[in-house]
């Protein structure tokens, strides 16, 4: 995703940071970690006040900081992890928890739901106040996010354990996307990582893209990191199939054969193969290749979406 840095009158980036600027969230009443980077868009134009206070208002419960003292603007940001409204006012963030309306009933409508996970669909035209929110929270730990405002035209594919009603992860998309991309950005929060929800949500981007009966992918271009982490998806999944999946069993293979399969572009399945290290001076696959890369990097051990527990059709 493209970044958009705007500057004021003082030469101070809006928006995109070059550090962080709030020193640590509290999410919800028992979560509590540092940001990853610098976000301008909570605070007025005077950078001592979030975005949605009157300066003449302020009290001495307020803990924004002389942008120069130490760096950080804030100290702490409370955000509600339900609805992902913020305060710095912590008696308002403790009375809203327990009457937060998303506490009791999660938006959007259920697209995908497991014994473990449950994955809702929540559109940025009908839940704007959330989504913005959402999005606001997402740019103190994404380096390259640089839209939170016109949400209209987004989805937002937001992850739950089943019988919760706490986001853990989530990713949008651009319904007008020129390029049909089935991912604009995504997240894991914090508290939530090393448990493979990412790559569960790149998987259920793809089975989006498959029951609409087009070929898609990601936003480009990706950052090292989602880069990174879409070559092992897109091998682990090409290797699978391969070896185990549908195409197991058919002779000579073609990138469509493939694409029809994984729902992945042409474009993308050459980096793949080509990240695999199994075509040969024919540019044939060569399978003993791909069982090496298989047992190497645990293929098997890739989280993949059941189907009978998608619900697509709306």
């Amino acid at each position: 995703m493209e970044k958009k840095v705007i500057t004021d009158e003082d030469g101070d980036l809006y928006g995109i940071l070059k550090k962080p600027n709030i020193r640590e969230v509290q999410f919800g009443m028992d979560k509590r970690f540092p940001t990853w980077y610098g976000s301008a868009v909570y605070f007025s134009s005077d950078y001592k006040t979030l975005g949605f206070k009157d300066p003449e208002e302020l009290n001495s419960r307020l803990q924004v900081r002389d942008k120069d003292s130490d760096g950080f603007w804030l100290d702490t940001l409370c955000v509600c992890e339900y609805c992902f409204k913020y305060t710095d006012d912590e008696l308002a963030f403790k009375s809203h928890i327990p009457n937060c309306p998303y506490k009791k009933k999660a938006p959007g409508r259920i697209k995908y739901k497991s014994p473990q996970y449950t994955i809702r669909r929540v559109k940025g035209s009908k839940h704007q106040l959330f989504c913005q929110c959402l999005c606001l929270f997402t740019k103190l730990f994404l380096d390259n996010k640089s839209m939170y405002f016109k949400v209209d035209h987004y989805e937002f594919y937001i992850i739950y354990e089943t019988g919760s009603t706490k986001p853990m992860a989530f990713f949008s998309k651009d319904l007008l996307s020129y390029a049909k991309n089935n991912l604009a950005c995504i997240l894991t929060f914090p508290p939530y990582q090393r448990r493979r929800l990412g790559t569960l949500l790149i998987d259920f981007s793809y089975k989006l893209s498959i029951h609409e009966g087009i070929l898609s992918g990601p936003e480009q271009p990706l950052s090292p990191f989602g880069l990174c982490s879409y070559l092992k998806y897109w091998s682990s999944v090409i290797c699978w199939q391969l070896l185990e999946g549908d195409l197991s069993d058919k002779g000579k293979l073609t990138l469509s054969d493939i694409a029809d399969v994984t729902g992945m572009r042409i474009n993308d399945i050459i980096i793949a193969l080509e990240h695999l290290n199994c075509l040969n001076n024919e540019k044939e696959i060569s399978l003993a290749a791909v069982r090496a890369w298989a047992r190497e990097n645990a293929t098997y051990d890739l989280f993949m979406l059941q189907d009978e527990y998608l619900f697509l059709d709306d």
